[in-house]
């Protein structure tokens, strides 16, 4: 088995910064991304438009969808980074129990985020519905084995984090992807 990640999940809250994040990092990596916000069924997008929570029974659907998507990368051997608020517990164990999984988990002040939501007017999930984010939201135990970042430095120096974090725990992230596949 090899040494290294090949899904990673980045997580937090809205407006923490998981899709910029994601597609630096995807980058970076040289690897797919995947929004996990466009795997929402539109039930749930009309749902949260409307400023209405999303219960457990609504988000089943969307993390099946999820973990389908890791699960393909996985037996494809493709090196992906998913986005995925992962509010609970048990999501974030749903989804690393399938396999070489590294979660990430951007830590961001609420007053952050209530200002980048305010700035944001492209997404179907408003400032008002932070309130239930934050109230759904688990802490992340060291158990979990989540990777977990200051979301609120710039961008790229998240990445950067990210990777010097990696980097320590799995020696092979030094290589390019197609170096990592062949090994």
């Amino acid at each position: 088995m090899n040494d290294y990640p090949l899904v990673w999940i980045i997580m937090g809250v809205a407006g923490a910064g998981k899709t910029v994040v994601g597609r630096l990092l995807s980058a970076r990596l040289d690897c797919d991304f995947l929004e996990g916000d466009r795997r929402h069924p539109v039930t749930n997008i009309l749902k949260m438009l409307t400023g209405n929570p999303l219960q457990d029974d609504d988000r089943l659907q969307w993390l099946k969808v999820l973990e389908s998507d890791i699960r393909q990368a996985l037996a494809r051997n493709l090196e992906t980074v998913l986005t995925c608020s992962a509010l609970k517990a048990s999501y974030r164990q749903r989804l690393a129990s399938l396999g070489r999984v590294q979660p990430v988990w951007l830590h961001v002040l609420e007053v952050e985020l209530r200002r980048r939501l305010q700035q944001r007017s492209n997404h179907y999930l408003r400032l008002s519905m932070l309130a239930s984010q934050m109230a759904d939201f688990e802490p992340v135990s060291p158990a979990e084995n989540v990777l977990a970042v200051d979301g609120m430095l710039q961008p790229q120096e998240v990445v950067e984090n990210i990777l010097e974090q990696t980097v320590g725990l799995f020696p092979a992230l030094k290589k390019s992807w197609w170096q990592r596949v062949a090994s």
